[in-house]
């Protein structure tokens, strides 16, 4: 008898170990490499932005805490062998709530649904709990071996419930890429920003801005500004309160950058042209403000701010050049005349090509495959927010 009590329990502790085992590397991984940045703006926020998160050491000692919490489960509801991965049920909640951070927090920290669906998961797993606890009791004991039919419905438990917290947790992609993007700035890497989301259609008016500034001190703006999906209009290039802003790197960075802060809310150009008339500008500002132009698709303003800036010629920047040539097709009485035989002949390969294509949605699916991350795509085609 005392020889079968020691084999089930040294079966079982094989199951408790294999169950820890996946869950400490799924929550590491998790938390490290896909959660980092969410976990990192809700500490943020939470702590007036008095707090840096380190996600080394943040996801060690969450993931430690998480386990912590359950043992403590598992010392109470004793679900041990066939049931034993649902004492991983808590932990995995916690987690889900931890990760599931809303793109407003800043403006709104709140917990949601949360609020009632936290506790009402937790009676309903209480109750099953109990009901499988009686069960495991009078239920005949079966192997618990490692390759057991026990360890298989355990492991089938936990990949179900780590699935959920993935698909529950925050999988905005674009809140993502602008954590990221704003956690590289800190970091002094603007380089790294502009890789971050590099394929992706997606964005929005807070990561354009996010991008405008990193490209502005990589000394590429004007020439790959349009490489991006781009939303918004000119008055989310600099952060405003009501519009584009960052959350954790300093809005006030920015405008450091840029040479002074407005004092209230202000239209981008605007203060952007005050501080060149007032020589408070720095040497990127030229680049904001012909690029504000290009994204309100304002080409005469863009045409008449250009020479102040820029010599008109074949050395400008590739956007530049692209908006010059559509400028310079699109005026009968153009301010500027602007000619290039390479962009005159690929401007005019866009339009022959634009001809071959009835439906429209058909000629925006051929137009982009061949001239998108052109100002001309984003001219007629891009996506106005």
């Amino acid at each position: 008898m005392n020889f079968s009590n020691t084999t089930t329990k040294n079966s079982t502790a094989t199951i408790r170990v294999v169950c820890a085992i996946v869950f400490c590397l799924f929550s590491f991984v998790y938390l490290y490499y896909y959660q980092a940045d969410m976990v990192a703006v809700a500490q943020h926020v939470l702590s007036d932005g008095t707090r840096h998160y380190d996600r080394m050491i943040g996801s060690i000692l969450i993931t430690f805490a998480l386990q912590a919490l359950q043992v403590g489960v598992f010392a109470i509801s004793r679900l041990d062998s066939k049931f034993h991965a649902l004492t991983y049920f808590p932990s995995l909640l916690v987690l889900t709530v931890m990760t599931d951070v809303s793109p407003n927090i800043d403006k709104e920290f709140s917990f949601g649904a949360w609020l009632w669906v936290f506790p009402l998961m937790l009676v309903g797993w209480g109750g099953i709990t109990s009901m499988l606890r009686n069960y495991q009791q009078y239920g005949a004991p079966l192997p618990n071996g490692l390759f057991s039919c026990n360890m298989w419905i355990n492991m089938m438990m936990m990949a179900i419930m780590l699935f959920l917290v993935g698909i529950v947790s925050n999988g905005n992609s674009v809140f993502h890429y602008r954590m990221y993007a704003e956690r590289c700035l800190l970091a002094g890497d603007s380089e790294r920003v502009l890789d971050i989301g590099r394929k992706s259609l997606e964005t929005d008016n807070n990561l354009t801005m996010i991008r405008i500034h990193a490209l502005a001190r990589e000394r590429r703006l004007g020439e790959a500004l349009f490489t991006y999906p781009v939303a918004g209009t000119s008055d989310d290039i600099i952060p405003q309160e009501d519009g584009a802003h960052c959350i954790i790197y300093p809005n006030d960075s920015i405008y450091r950058y840029l040479g002074a802060k407005p004092s209230g809310k202000v239209k981008a150009i605007k203060f952007l042209k005050a501080l060149v008339n007032l020589g408070l500008a720095t040497d990127a500002v030229k680049d904001y403000i012909l690029c504000g132009y290009l994204i309100d698709r304002n080409l005469d303003g863009f045409v008449r701010m250009l020479p102040r800036f820029y010599e008109v010629d074949d050395r400008l920047p590739k956007h530049y050049r692209e908006a010059l040539t559509l400028y310079t097709h699109l005026r009968s009485n153009p301010y500027i005349i602007y000619h290039n035989s390479v962009m005159d002949t690929d401007f005019e390969d866009l339009q022959n090509l634009e001809k071959q294509y009835s439906v429209p949605s058909a000629r925006k699916m051929a137009i982009h495959k061949q001239y998108s991350g052109t100002y001309w795509w984003y001219f007629d085609y891009g996506k106005a927010e």
